[in-house]
């Protein structure tokens, strides 16, 4: 299994800039974090070299601040192909300045001025508008659900009506993230939902239900879902994105216990 820890939650108790050696540390080969557009991409190129770091995955963003935050909250149910497709553009250059392997995409929070089908309709057309740019330049973008306790009123926080939109997309380069804590808050079954779609997901987030902080926390039981992971057809990274209740290099001993 490949792991990877997003350093914009995890060792949070120091600069980030330093969180790139903290993560080397604990024996983990990549990072991943949210925003570019509010990062030193030099820096970042840096540590990553100095540190021998891959980079997973990133949000979709850019330079333009009001775009950047309706991106951070989603904009496909918007319909917002053309911003979409902007801020694709913009990002794609990021993802080869990292080596990134993938873009986070968000859905957004439900409209009450537009009705549930055509909302539906708008992700649908937004993912296609992108399709051809995101496998003419082979770049991977991960759609993520989240659950609508903790991200209020998220129009699409079961898996199930996006895996349906993402088998009518039909492309390799856009696939589901599948955050393991946002699926268990919202419909649990989490083995039996990845094994039915695993051909659709293309990058795993991993904390512990309820709370979000590190497995062994709660009640997921994370070395069994990590070790049913690897026997699947899934090359992918598996992300840390938890908020530690001690020290982050103190929360990892449920990878030990995984089976290879």
């Amino acid at each position: 299994m490949k792991y990877s820890a997003c350093i914009d939650m995890m060792f949070a108790y120091t600069d980030f800039y330093e969180r790139f050696s903290e993560v080397k540390k604990c024996g983990i080969d990549a990072v991943e974090f949210w925003k570019w557009s509010n990062k030193d991409l030099d820096r970042v190129c840096d540590e990553m070299q100095k540190n021998a770091l891959d980079l997973s995955i990133f949000n979709i963003d850019c330079r333009d601040e009001n775009l950047s935050y309706d991106l951070s909250r989603g904009v496909l149910n918007s319909g917002r192909c053309e911003e979409l497709i902007s801020a694709f553009g913009e990002s794609v250059d990021v993802y080869r300045k990292l080596g990134a392997h993938g873009m986070i995409v968000l859905i957004g929070e439900t409209r009450d001025d537009i009705s549930v089908e055509k909302q539906n309709e708008n992700i649908l057309k937004c993912l296609n508008a992108v399709k051809p740019y995101a496998e003419k330049e082979n770049i991977n973008l991960f759609v993520e659900p989240l659950n609508a306790t903790d991200r209020k009123n998220y129009f699409m926080p079961y898996s199930r009506p996006l895996f349906d939109i993402l088998e009518q997309v039909d492309s390799p380069n856009i696939k589901m993230l599948f955050d393991i804590y946002h699926q268990q808050m919202t419909e649990g079954h989490i083995c039996e939902s990845i094994d039915a779609q695993i051909s659709r997901i293309g990058h795993f987030h991993v904390a512990d239900c309820p709370g979000r902080h590190e497995p062994g926390t709660g009640e997921l039981n994370y070395p069994n879902i990590i070790s049913h992971i690897s026997t699947l057809a899934y090359e992918g990274y598996v992300g840390l994105e938890y908020r530690a209740t001690k020290n982050d290099p103190l929360t990892l001993g449920f990878l030990s216990e995984v089976q290879r």
